[in-house]
């Protein structure tokens, strides 16, 4: 017996028991892995594999800077042992400001204040016993605004205890807070990567639950069923357990970071599910031709299970792009999908199939009418809106309404008694009737393909000019919400002091710094970067002994808006160049570092990578392609169509963040940059999962056309039988993403929302106008196949399905 997405369902189904009991073990193996591996193997860096320039940068500062720091400081602590100390270890710089309502105050009015809070961070240090402020918070000297409103100062923390940052920003929130009348605001990188942290998990966990409870409710609608609406969402938890349990070994051999867990479970329910949608549709439909349920578990093994595997497959080579950018962001990203999207592919060939041997006909237990679940959703989720909220809440409501459905079939069942059971129909709704919505717009828009393939593509192409204006960068401090401390902070810090965190540009020059010509070049340098509009005048330190000379520029408002960027740019191609114009270009090296270069150097690689990306996905998904339907023309349209619904997300995208289009009407926060990673990120997510449905469709298109020969009305078949259950898994992955969307966070945002909208233009602009229309179009054309590539072989995704079996029970109803 040869090994096939057909035999393993087969086997499966006839040895259901084994395969749950294998099941088990690998779930508790993977409970094992997350409790005692998954921590040590999240803990990798971040940041490009590549040396880039702004990490050049800090390491001349490190390698010539720091020998003479280390001297000078022992020096200064044998005169001199006041002061804060780190002893050696590496620290963070905080800012803290103490803000009065009155203003014209003196330094001395924020001495008692200052003490206060100086106690309190101690006392609550001495309580958790830890050490997270370098020395005591009166060592520390501060500065007034012009006002007299602010007073200003900087302190250390040490990076060890970089997790620990929350102890003292709770403290100034609660002085903040007290009857002294002052704020106390905490604002550096520990305090914002700690918000940013709290945040992404808080909108993380909401996006997950809302995209359940949403798809639990669309699975019902769909099936008709609540147990068979429960058991996709079982095996995409099956699936994400299993694999955030292997990044737990594969972090042993390479760098992994905290967020591919949250990037496996939005994977892992999308793909989770319908994968599972998918099979387990395919199963009743044949159940209800007349196939036995072993029979029926075979044919949705080799058929719809092979359109899976080969899907999984695509999206795999999709994924694969992002092993491709030597970022180790998106290196983690990729691994974590692609692990996550192999489990799907093996529960929905092995577990799924195990489920259905268990259960047989009881998959369709506890009806689901569709007035009455959508009604009770809707009352459930508006009675949650008007009194606590929307947010995880929702998934309760989700649940609350299967209850109720399941009462109400109790109940039904209790009054029927004695009376014949009324069967369910559990096929896809309008599969082989020839009637409903999809039948009518597939033959509507195949009487008119021409009309229906220009409108559809100019409204793509329309779309996807906008992606031509966009600005890439990353959210900075500016886009948090506007009650965090750390955003109260940043703009009080930038509206009394001129700059809004301590993220300064800065420049190195590498040379003979002590001669004439390198003293008027950075001199030079030095006026050019003071009269900048985006830059403070600059600290000037020059080390002959070193050959070494820097320039630290703070950097007004945000530091990493697209202002801020820029400024960078200028200064790399502007502002070094004149400076050093009578400097040869080989007595020097000059580099710019800083957060605020980080960034600028993360768009650029990113950008450098994205032709090598597109061109390699592109090219293995032809291929692909080519060997599944062996159709050259097939390929290349399958192509075209989803770089068209992938540009048209990218230009919703550009159009509602950064242009700010129907953004209230969304209520997300506009941003003058999209995140940089999120069109490579964006592409290849969607260009896998596009391409499933693409897949899945095809596949039973070729399948009738393999059948009747009859090119046209095979497209009409493979769309009215497929419609529904597309549109269903579609919906779910929009719920999915679209739980993201409302998150709090701008990138999350986006992201959200820029994979749910190409999801959904791809489930109805290209599926339901340009497939049919350009199919229409083709004929029989449109599965050509050169002589000279019939030495490829035909892997044949769509199976072959049996007669029905003579006799056979359709598929029962409440049994």
């Amino acid at each position: 017996m040869t090994l096939s997405p057909g035999t393993l369902a087969s086997a499966s189904g006839r040895h259901p028991w084994w395969v749950m009991l294998g099941w088990v073990l690998v779930v508790a193996a993977a409970f094992g892995s997350a409790l005692t591996l998954v921590a040590d193997a999240l803990d990798g860096e971040d940041g490009p594999t590549q040396t880039l320039e702004y990490e050049k940068a800090a390491i001349l500062l490190d390698e010539r800077f720091g020998p003479l720091d280390e001297a000078e400081t022992e020096s200064t602590e044998e005169e001199d042992q006041s002061g804060p100390d780190a002893g050696g270890r590496s620290t963070l710089t905080e800012f803290v400001l103490i803000k009065s309502d009155s203003s014209g105050l003196a330094a001395s009015a924020f001495d008692v204040p200052a003490a206060e809070f100086n106690e309190a961070l101690i006392a609550a240090q001495e309580e958790k016993d830890i050490q997270v402020l370098v020395g005591s918070f009166a060592e520390y000297n501060g500065e007034m605004s012009e006002d007299g409103t602010t007073l200003l100062t900087t302190v250390q923390v040490f990076e060890s205890h970089e997790d620990d940052i929350t102890v003292l920003t709770e403290i100034a929130e609660e002085m903040t807070h007290g009857p002294n009348g002052f704020e106390f605001l905490m604002i550096g990188d520990a305090s914002v990567n700690a918000t940013f942290m709290e945040l992404a998990e808080e909108d993380l966990f909401v996006g997950e639950m809302i995209g359940i409870g949403v798809a639990i409710i669309i699975l019902a609608l769909v099936f008709g069923a609540v147990v068979a609406a429960f058991i996709p969402i079982i095996l995409a938890i099956v699936a994400v357990v299993t694999a955030i349990g292997l990044t737990g070994i594969i972090g042993q051999f390479m760098e992994l970071n905290e967020f591919v867990p949250n990037i496996i479970t939005m994977m892992g329910l999308a793909v989770g599910i319908d994968y599972s949608l998918f099979v387990l549709s395919r199963y009743r439909e044949e159940r209800s031709n007349g196939l036995d349920k072993q029979a029926a578990i075979d044919i949705s093994g080799a058929t719809a299970g092979r359109a899976v595997a080969f899907s999984g497959m695509t999206v795999v080579l999709a994924l694969l792009g992002m092993l491709l950018i030597p970022e180790r962001t998106f290196m983690a990203f990729g691994i974590g999908s692609i692990t996550v999207v192999f489990v799907a592919v093996l529960t929905s060939m092995t577990l799924l199939p195990a489920m259905i041997g268990i259960l047989g006909d009881r998959v369709n237990s506890v009806r689901a009418p569709l007035p009455l679940t959508l009604g009770l959703f809707i009352v459930g989720v508006v009675m949650v809106a008007f009194t606590i909220g929307l947010g995880p809440v929702v998934i309760l409501v989700s649940f609350s309404v299967m209850g109720i459905l399941a009462i109400l079939n109790g109940i039904r069942r209790f009054m029927q008694r004695g009376s014949a059971t009324v069967a369910t129909d559990s096929g896809d709704p309008g599969a082989n009737d020839g009637h409903g919505v999809w039948n009518t717009i597939t033959i509507a828009v195949m009487k008119r393909p021409v009309i229906s393939m220009t409108a559809a593509a100019l409204f793509l192409l329309v779309l996807s000019y906008f992606f031509l204006e966009l600005d890439k960068g990353t959210s900075g401090i500016s886009v948090l919400p506007d009650e965090e401390p750390a955003k109260q902070a940043f703009e009080r810090l930038d509206d009394k002091f001129g700059f809004g965190s301590d993220a300064p540009a800065f420049v190195v020059i590498d040379g003979d710094v002590g001669s004439a010509s390198f003293a008027g070049a950075i001199e030079s340098l030095r006026v050019l970067m003071m009269n900048h509009d985006g830059l403070q005048e600059p600290t000037v330190r020059v080390e002959p002994t070193a050959n070494l000379a820097s320039l630290f520029a703070k950097i007004p408002g945000d530091p990493l808006d697209q202002g801020a960027l820029n400024t960078i740019r200028d200064i790399r191609s502007n502002l070094i160049p004149v400076a050093f114009a009578d400097v040869p270009d080989a007595d020097y090296s000059a580099y710019v570092g800083g957060n605020t270069a980080e960034i600028v150097d993360a768009v650029k690689i990113t950008d450098e990578y994205m032709p090598v990306v597109f061109g390699a996905v592109l090219s293995l998904s032809f291929i692909l392609l080519l060997f599944a339907f062996r159709s050259v023309t097939i390929s290349i349209a399958s192509i075209i169509m989803n770089l068209l619904s992938v540009g048209a997300a990218y230009g919703l995208v550009v159009l509602v963040f950064q242009k700010g289009f129907l953004i209230d009407l969304f209520g997300f926060e506009r941003v003058d940059q999209v995140e940089f990673w999120l069109p490579l990120f964006m592409f290849s997510i969607l260009f896998g999962l596009s391409m499933d449905y693409h897949v899945f469709m095809l596949s039973r298109i070729k399948e009738r056309f393999d059948q009747t020969g009859n090119a046209a009305e095979s497209v009409a078949f493979g769309l009215r039988t497929t419609a529904s259950i597309i549109t269903g898994a579609a919906l779910i992955m929009v719920a999915v993403f679209g739980g993201f969307a409302l998150g709090k966070i701008a990138f999350f945002q986006s992201m959200g929302f820029g994979l749910g909208a190409a999801v959904l233009l791809d489930v109805t602009v290209v599926r339901s106008l340009l497939v049919p229309s350009v199919m229409r179009m083709l004929g029989d054309r449109a599965w050509w196949f050169p002589k000279w590539l019939e030495w490829m072989p035909n892997i044949s995704i769509e199976g072959t399905r049996p007669e029905p079996v003579p006799g056979a029970a359709p598929a029962g109803g409440d049994d």
